[in-house]
């Protein structure tokens, strides 16, 4: 079933609800759930059922995110309060059937759940402690009941294809609201993405810097991400190919100074290359091994230079506000191609300048114009922030 894939089987939904209090500290949620068909036969993703055996046919819990109105999001926000199974001890039945890991290696879904937990769940603490996050969670789910949805609608994961217009209808039919619909296709691309590390550190997320102190007040590489034209992409493609440090051992006082850690606790970076590598560079394998996948990245950043693009232009990391659309023409002008940008927000609610995202072709040598680019989520006017 590669080619002859229905938008169905290979799209993941998220559900818009509004939280209705007053003392949180986010807009709404994203529920976001998953169809496991896009996730085991994407083509390049690697799979692996839970150890409990094979999920059901049906949509999988994969999160419950706090959001912003203006689109961005609040993150790791209580590194204080980790992920407890005990405090779930009486879901963890129905946890495993709704809510299923489809990561490799197998495992029973405790990793999955504390990632879940860590990243977006304690950020609902302001309305939800541990156990109602997971409870709430089941609930929507339960809730929206969304292949039931599809299926009264004539809608079947069988293989067919049907208009994204019906299968939006069909949900909003089901559930009361419109959905927001992300797709799997079989084609190819690079994105690489750089982050500013004055607005990493200066959101509501937990902030360390690495073992070898506080990097340059430049931008550090996030990663280099093989991509779809859809926007989709493929993650974790070969489990068999582990992050070797020994290969890339004469590149790490270059990784160190370009490709720095910012999260907490202090650390050599090791984790964050290892997960970049085996979540996204394994899936460039066909073009690039270990050491040239890092290489790549690290000529690209050099090569773009985006400080320098935006300080010729007058755009400065001094906590002043610029226009969004000033900051993406200085980067044009200076790389060449329209980038990304992606924002975030401070504790005053100030929409900083957070990552930018620069296309390069597949070879991992050339930038490109994007074919699709990250929705938007700045306001007109951002602020540059010190670090």
């Amino acid at each position: 079933m590669k080619s002859k894939f229905s938008v169905l089987i290979n799209l993941l939904v998220l559900q818009y609800l509004v939280v209705l209090c007053v003392s949180q500290d986010f807009d709404f949620f994203y529920l976001v759930q998953q169809w496991p068909g896009s996730y085991c036969d994407s083509g390049k993703s690697s799979c692996c059922y839970p150890t409990t055996g094979k999920p059901a046919a049906d949509f999988g819990i994969h999160g419950l995110w706090p959001n912003y109105n203006d689109g961005s999001y609040p993150q790791n926000c209580d590194p204080d309060n980790p992920f407890n199974e005990s405090e779930i001890s009486d879901l963890l039945t129905s946890m495993r059937k709704n809510w299923p890991t489809l990561a490799c290696p197998s495992s029973s879904g405790e990793t999955f759940w504390s990632h879940e937990w860590d990243k977006h769940g304690t950020c609902s603490e302001s309305v939800l402690d541990q156990h109602s996050y997971f409870e709430t969670t089941l609930s929507l789910k339960q809730q929206t009941s969304l292949l039931q949805s599809l299926k009264s609608a004539g809608i079947n994961p069988d293989g067919s294809f049907y208009s994204l217009e019906e299968i939006k209808d069909a949900v909003k039919q089901g559930t009361g609201f419109t959905p927001w619909i992300e797709c799997n296709e079989d084609s190819s691309g690079n994105s690489q993405l750089y982050q500013w590390p004055g607005a990493y550190c200066d959101s509501r997320q937990s902030c360390c810097y690495p073992k070898t102190g506080k990097p340059a007040a430049d931008f550090g590489i996030h990663g280099l991400w093989p991509n779809y034209k859809d926007g989709g992409y493929p993650s974790n493609c070969n489990p068999d190919s582990r992050f070797d440090k020994s290969e890339i051992s004469d590149l790490i006082s270059t990784i160190e100074k370009e490709w720095p850690t910012l999260s907490c606790p202090t650390n050599d970076g090791i984790k964050f290359w290892t997960h970049e590598w085996v979540k996204h560079g394994t899936c460039s394998e066909s073009e690039l091994d270990q050491r040239e996948y890092f290489e790549a990245a690290l000529k690209l950043k050099k090569k773009a230079n985006l400080l320098q693009a935006l300080t010729n232009a007058g755009i400065k990391p001094n906590d002043e506000f610029y226009e969004l659309e000033d900051i993406k023409d200085a980067i044009k002008e200076g790389v060449g191609f329209t980038p990304g940008i992606e924002c975030n927000v401070d504790s005053s609610r100030n929409s900083q300048l957070y990552q930018v995202y620069l296309c390069v072709d597949t070879s991992g040598s050339e930038f490109i114009e994007c074919p699709v680019l990250p929705r938007p989520r700045c306001g007109s006017r951002i602020q540059f922030p010190k670090f």
